[in-house]
Formats: C-alpha cells, sequence, structure tokens
C-alpha cells in the first residue's frame, strides 16, 4: 500500500511519517514545518520528504506579534491551501491519502471527481469540531471575560472537509464517540490510537505512604480546554497535612484561571523539558488531567512509564489506554467533586496507589509505537477500501 501523508508541522506527524516509511508505504511526506527548525531534519525518510513551508514560516513568524492577528489567520489559511495543492502529485499515484484537517479538501474534491480509487482520509486529532466548540464556547463564556469566544480558524472549511473525505482517522474512542454523535456512521471513522514513544518505564519507583508528601502533577499548556479550574478547585478541597500541586507548561492568552484564587501548595514552573521533566515525574503521586476536550494526549503515556497513576476525565482519550480503577481513574470533565473525591481517596489508601503504580507500570510496556500504529492504520484502511470496493 503507497500512502501520500500530509500535514504543516512535527508533532506526530514526523513519527507517523516515519513508521510509514519503516513499513514500506510512504509514497510521500508533504510537510509545511520549516526548514529553519534546528528540529526540521527527517533524513530517516529520505527523497520520500516532500517540503513546502515557505508560507507556513511567515505565518510562525507572524504569531509572535499579537497586533496582526488577521495577517496571521491568512497566511495559515494560504499555507494550508498551499500544502493541499502539491499534494495532488503524489495523492494521485497513492492507494491513500491522509491529509491533517483542511489540507486536502481540494485535492480530494479532485480526486473524487476524476473518479480516482484514492482512499481520501482526514486526520482530526480533537473531536468533531462542531461537538469542540459547543464545550469550548460554553467554558469561555462561564469565565465571564470581557473579550469574545473566537471559533477556531476554517470553521466551516473543516465542516466541508469531514463530508467530502471518504473516512476521517480518529486517534481515541472519544473522539470517534463524538463524530457518531454528530450523525457519522461508524463505517466512515478509522479508529487508530497514536503511537507512544519508547520510554525507559521506571520500575524502581518508591511506595508511597500516608506520611509522606501527596503530590499532584499536571503537564501541558495552561488552556482553558485543559480544565485546570476545575483541578485547582478539587485540589483545594483535598484533606492532606502534606500536599502540593505542580503545573508545568505554557501559559496561552486565555488561561481559564484568570479568576482563579491559587490556593497554598501550588507550584507554576513553566515549561521544563529533560532530566527537569522526568524528575517531576519521579516526584509525582498522581498525574491529573482534567480536560474538557482533548484527543489522545501523550502525557498520559509519559506518567504511566513513571509509574505515576493518572486522574483523567473522559474526553482525553485515555481511557483507551488504562481501565477505570486500575492504573488511576477516570471521571466527568467540569466535575471539582468527582476529581476531589478520587484525589482525597488516593491521598488516603496508599495501599490502592501502590497498587495503582505498579499497573501503570505495566500498562506502560503495552503501550503501542508508531510502528504499530501504522499496522493498525493500514489495517483500517483496507477495511474500509474492502466496503468501498
Amino acid at each position: 500500500m503507497k500512502i501520500t501523508y500530509t500535514s504543516p508541522n512535527r508533532s506526530h506527524h514526523y513519527p507517523y511519517a516515519k513508521a510509514m516509511h519503516r513499513a514500506g508505504h510512504l509514497a510521500a511526506f508533504v510537510c509545511g514545518f520549516s526548514r529553519l527548525s534546528p528540529r526540521s531534519p527527517l533524513q530517516e525518510i529520505g527523497s520520500s520528504l516532500k517540503r513546502h513551508d515557505f508560507i507556513q514560516t511567515l505565518f510562525l513568524l507572524s504569531l509572535r506579534s499579537h497586533k496582526i492577528r488577521p495577517l496571521s489567520l491568512w497566511l495559515q489559511r494560504q499555507s494550508n491551501a498551499r500544502l493541499d495543492q502539491v499534494s495532488y502529485k503524489w495523492a494521485k499515484e497513492s492507494d491513500a491519502f491522509i491529509y491533517y484537517r483542511t489540507e486536502g479538501l481540494r485535492t480530494s474534491r479532485r480526486l473524487h471527481a476524476e473518479g480516482s480509487k484514492t482512499l481520501c482520509i482526514m486526520e482530526e486529532v480533537n473531536s468533531h469540531i462542531e461537538y469542540a466548540r459547543e464545550i469550548l464556547e460554553n467554558e469561555f463564556n462561564s469565565l465571564g471575560l470581557k473579550r469574545k469566544f473566537e471559533p477556531e480558524n476554517e470553521f466551516e472549511l473543516r465542516l466541508e472537509t469531514y463530508e467530502e473525505a471518504d473516512c476521517i482517522l480518529c486517534p481515541s474512542d472519544f473522539v470517534r464517540r463524538s463524530f457518531i454523535s454528530k450523525g457519522f456512521s461508524p463505517d466512515r471513522l478509522i479508529k487508530v490510537n497514536f503511537g507512544f514513544p519508547a520510554v525507559e518505564v521506571n520500575t524502581e519507583r518508591k511506595e508511597y505512604s500516608k506520611d509522606d508528601t501527596f503530590r499532584v502533577l499536571y503537564v501541558g499548556q495552561l488552556h482553558y480546554r485543559k480544565g485546570l479550574r476545575y483541578a485547582i478547585e478539587a485540589f483545594r478541597k483535598l484533606r492532606h497535612p502534606k500536599k502540593e500541586f505542580v503545573i508545568v507548561g505554557p501559559a496561552n492568552p486565555v488561561t481559564g484561571l484568570e479568576k482563579t484564587s491559587i490556593p497554598e501548595g501550588v507550584t507554576f514552573t513553566g515549561p521544563l523539558k529533560d532530566e527537569a521533566l522526568k524528575n517531576q515525574y519521579r516526584n509525582a503521586s498522581v498525574f491529573i488531567l482534567p480536560s474538557l476536550e482533548e484527543g489522545l494526549a501523550l502525557v498520559q503515556g509519559e506518567a504511566l512509564a513513571f509509574g505515576v497513576p493518572l486522574l483523567i476525565t473522559t474526553n482525553t482519550g485515555g481511557d483507551d489506554i488504562i481501565k477505570d480503577g486500575v492504573e488511576g481513574f477516570i471521571v466527568p470533565p467540569a466535575d471539582i467533586d468527582s476529581l476531589a473525591d478520587r484525589l482525597q481517596h488516593m491521598a488516603d489508601e496508599s495501599e490502592l496507589l501502590n497498587r495503582m503504580s505498579a499497573n501503570a507500570l505495566i500498562a506502560a510496556q503495552t503501550l503501542g509505537s508508531w510502528d504499530v500504529a501504522v499496522q493498525k492504520l493500514v489495517e483500517g484502511i483496507n477495511r474500509v477500501k474492502t466496503k468501498v470496493n
């Protein structure tokens, strides 16, 4: 099977493309990630890399000034359109054309008009855009800020792309469920979990005692979609003589914490990486991800690799990789009482927490790699092609 894969950036797309290449399926990787970045090299796939990054680079440079947002949005649309345009050359010769969000809409239309047998697959890493908008607009408005909620760029174009694509590639059951709730046939949905990068499993984790510091860890962006304010209120209710909440990550223009008073014991570290980040995982009692809307957060796998039990919501994609009550707990989003109840339970029951920690280490060793993801992707494509034919 030959696959043309189109994306605007590095993110999970680089490891996906490399795994497709290793499996012998990658015809072309059309990429907008700027060659000016020190992280841009991708020698592993050789001539399969087709870099078209000029407009995307201008878009990224424009983001440095918040005063030219209209220009930034226009550049983003132009970059997406360019990637779409140049993809046709390789897509028409492939068995499958996989593209990120809107970056294959016009090529898909052209291939369909020509009666091409190329299967056009739109990759959506978050929930259905209407489903997500309902959640995020409600959350944004509940913050009581003076600024107005702004929907994602290319909202209408995303909806058009959903309808034009032969099928949608979803990274988790949560994303898949969101599309079904919007009327999509399950036959048009391919669910393949992201691959989790190989990590060194920390098998020497110290057992937790109720006399120890109970340390809650969050890693990710400070963005209102992450539901951090609910986690902070749950932490405020936690009864423990030595409690800490460490929040790691960069702040977005709207964090969701604008009107939240920060209780004692909460620390914001900003972004961390390498050993500094690993040390936070090593010292954590619980990893919390209270997201309101997420595709499949890879930080959940990182936490499991350090034997850290998860406390997550049903909207993180995490129910694909852990079972409620085994490697952690899964609760409804925006539910302070449920978060607080599970935190208290984990803090009070050292035997439970240590059992979950052991289970987390086992789960980390069973997470699929990107090679496994590509194998499942090809199986999913073949299933759809069989039904189409």
